[in-house]
C-alpha cells in the first residue's frame, strides 16, 4: 500500500512541476492560469474537483436508504447548472473577474463593495471553506480506517503527508498545476470506479435487485413540502459549492481562467454532462447490486465492502490510488480557490497579494487537518452550507439584470440566511426550515430593495455594456433542450445497467445533447 500511495505522490509532484512552466509569477497568472486554459482542461478540472473521496460512499448511502429516486438531493442541480450555462456563463467571462465577490465592484462601485468584498473573502475562502475541506479530509480517512485497516494515528500521518504533497504542488505552479494533477487524478479515480462497476455487473444479477430500489420518482417518505423545496427552489435558491445560482466559486475560477465567453460556455457545459449524467453511473451500478450481496451492511461502508469483495489485492491498490486522487484534486482546488479570495479581494497591491495567496494556502493546509477532528457528521455539514444559503440566489441571479438591487441588497441576501437557518432549523425539520429560511431572505431582500433608490444609472449602464446581459426565447429554449437531454442521459444509463441493452432513452439524450452544443455555437 505504501508503495503505492508513494509512487501516486511522486507523479502528483512530477505533473505540477511541468505545470509550473506555465505559471506566470502574477496574481492572474497564479490563480487564473494567465486566462488561457483550454475550455476541455477546464472541464475535467471541475469534473475532478466535484469528485472527492466521499462522492461514492454518500451516493451509496443515498441509493441503500431512499432508492435511486433520492438522487433528486442534487440531481436538481442539472436544472441550475444548464441555466448557468446558456445565460450566465458569457456574463462572467465578459466581466473579467476573477472571484465572484470581484463583481460586486463592477456591479456596485469599489467603494461601496470594497467591505463587502472583505468578508466574503473570510467567509467564504476561510470558513465555508474550511467546512468543506474538513469534510473531504474526514471522508479519507474512513477510507483509510476501514478500506486498509489502518489505525487513527497511521490513517492521520497519511492525510498529513497527502495534504502536504498537495500544497507543495499547488504552491509551485498556482492553477496550471492544479488542472493538470486533476486531469490526471480524475483518470485514475474514473479507471479505479469503472473497473469496480464492471467486475459487480459481470457477477451480480441486477435483475434481483429490489424494485423499489429502481424508483426514479421521488417516493416514500418524500412528501409534497420536500418536492417544492429540491424541485422548486433549490436548484435556483441555494448557494452550495460547485452548483452555485448563476455560477461562482472555483466553477467561475475556471470559467474566468478561459481565453473567451465561448470556451467558458463550452467548458461549464461539458462540466454539467461529465458530472451529472455520466460520471456517477460507475457508483449507481455498485450501490444497487450491493442491496443483494450485502443487504444488511451499514450504508456509509457498503461501497468499500463491495471493493473488497470484487476486486482483487491490486486492484484495491489501484482503487485507493484513484479516490486519493480524488481526494487530493478536491483538496488542491480549495487550497488555490480560497486563497485566491484573499489574494484579490482584500484590497492588497499585485505583490503583497501573491504572497498573502501563497501564505494562505499554507494556512488552509494546516487548518485543514485541525478541523478532522470536530467534523462528525458530513452529512450535517451538507445542510449546513444548503440551509445557510437559502434564498442567495436570488440575489445572485437578479443582479445581472435588476437595476434596483443594490450593495445593500447582497449584504442581506448574506446575512438572512444565516439568521433565518438559526431561528427556523430550531422550529421545524428539513424541507420546511429550508422553505420558511428562503421565504424569509427573498422577503428581507425585496424590503431592503425596494426601500432604496437603486444601482446609480451610470453605474449600471457601464456595467451592462461591459458585460452584456441578454434574456431571449432562444435562451430558453436552449436550456430546456440542455436540461432534458442531460436526464436522458442520466436515466437511460441507469437503465443500461438494469438491463444491460441499449436503451432508446440513451440514443435520444446523446442526439438532444449533440443538437445543443450544436446551437451553443
Amino acid at each position: 500500500m505504501l508503495w503505492a500511495l508513494g509512487s501516486y505522490f511522486a507523479l502528483s509532484l512530477l505533473v505540477g512541476w511541468l505545470g509550473r512552466q506555465r505559471g506566470h509569477r502574477t496574481v492572474e497568472g497564479y490563480f487564473a492560469a494567465g486566462r488561457q486554459l483550454p475550455w476541455g482542461l477546464a472541464a475535467l478540472s471541475m469534473v475532478a474537483t466535484t469528485f472527492a473521496v466521499d462522492t461514492p460512499l454518500a451516493i451509496t448511502e443515498y441509493v441503500r436508504s431512499g432508492g435511486l429516486g433520492a438522487n433528486w438531493r442534487w440531481w436538481n442541480m442539472l436544472i441550475g447548472g444548464m441555466l448557468s450555462v446558456v445565460v450566465f456563463a458569457p456574463l462572467w467571462r465578459r466581466s473579467g473577474v476573477l472571484t465572484d465577490s470581484e463583481i460586486l465592484s463592477l456591479r456596485y462601485g469599489d467603494r461601496p463593495a470594497h467591505l463587502l468584498r472583505m468578508i466574503r473573502a473570510i467567509w467564504l475562502g476561510g470558513f465555508i471553506n474550511l467546512i468543506i475541506l474538513g469534510w473531504v479530509q474526514s471522508a479519507m480517512r474512513t477510507v483509510l480506517e476501514a478500506f486498509v485497516g489502518l489505525s487513527p494515528y497511521q490513517s492521520y500521518l497519511i492525510l498529513a503527508l497527502s495534504t502536504l504533497i498537495t500544497m507543495i504542488y499547488t504552491l509551485i505552479g498556482g492553477l496550471w498545476s492544479v488542472v493538470w494533477t486533476d486531469a490526471v487524478q480524475l483518470a485514475l479515480a474514473l479507471t479505479s470506479t469503472t473497473l469496480l462497476m464492471v467486475r459487480v455487473m459481470s457477477q451480480v444479477d441486477m435483475s434481483a435487485v429490489p424494485t423499489q430500489a429502481w424508483q426514479l420518482l421521488p417516493g416514500g417518505e418524500w412528501s409534497f413540502a420536500m418536492l417544492f423545496a429540491l424541485l422548486g427552489l433549490q436548484w435556483w435558491a441555494s448557494w452550495y459549492p460547485g452548483a452555485e445560482p448563476a455560477g461562482g466559486g472555483y466553477i467561475l475560477q475556471r470559467m474566468a481562467s478561459t481565453p473567451s465567453p465561448k470556451a467558458a460556455q463550452r467548458a461549464l457545459a461539458l462540466f454539467q454532462i461529465l458530472h451529472y449524467a455520466v460520471r456517477p453511473v460507475t457508483w449507481y451500478a455498485v450501490a444497487l447490486a450491493s442491496l443483494v450481496i450485502l443487504p444488511q451492511a451499514d450504508a456509509k461502508s457498503a461501497y468499500l465492502l463491495m471493493a473488497k469483495q470484487f476486486l482483487s489485492p491490486t486492484e484495491q491498490l489501484l482503487l485507493l490510488v484513484g479516490l486519493t486522487g480524488a481526494y487530493m484534486s478536491t483538496l488542491s482546488t480549495h487550497f488555490n480557490w480560497g486563497a485566491s479570495y484573499i489574494a484579490r479581494d482584500m484590497g492588497m497591491p499585485e505583490e503583497k497579494a501573491l504572497k498573502a495567496g501563497f501564505w494562505s494556502t499554507i494556512g488552509l493546509a494546516g487548518l485543514s487537518l485541525g478541523i478532522v477532528p470536530f467534523m462528525t457528521s458530513v452529512a450535517g455539514a451538507w445542510n449546513f452550507l444548503l440551509e445557510s444559503g437559502a434564498g442567495t440566489g436570488f440575489v445572485l441571479i437578479l443582479r445581472w439584470f435588476w437595476r434596483r438591487l443594490t450593495i445593500w441588497s447582497e449584504i442581506t441576501a448574506l446575512l438572512a440566511p444565516i439568521i433565518g437557518y438559526s431561528i427556523f432549523h430550531w422550529v421545524w425539520p428539513f424541507p420546511q426550515s429550508y422553505i420558511a429560511t428562503v421565504t424569509f431572505t427573498v422577503g428581507a431582500v425585496l424590503v431592503i430593495t425596494l426601500l432604496g433608490q437603486g444601482t446609480p444609472p451610470e453605474r449600471w449602464e457601464a456595467f451592462r455594456n461591459q458585460v452584456q446581459p441578454n434574456l431571449s426565447l432562444h435562451q430558453l429554449g436552449l436550456w430546456t433542450i440542455g436540461v432534458l437531454a442531460g436526464y436522458a442521459i442520466t436515466f437511460g444509463l441507469i437503465e443500461w445497467v438494469r438491463t444491460g441493452t441499449f436503451p432508446v432513452l440513451l440514443l435520444a439524450g446523446t442526439g438532444g445533447m449533440m443538437v445543443f452544443f450544436w446551437l451553443l455555437r
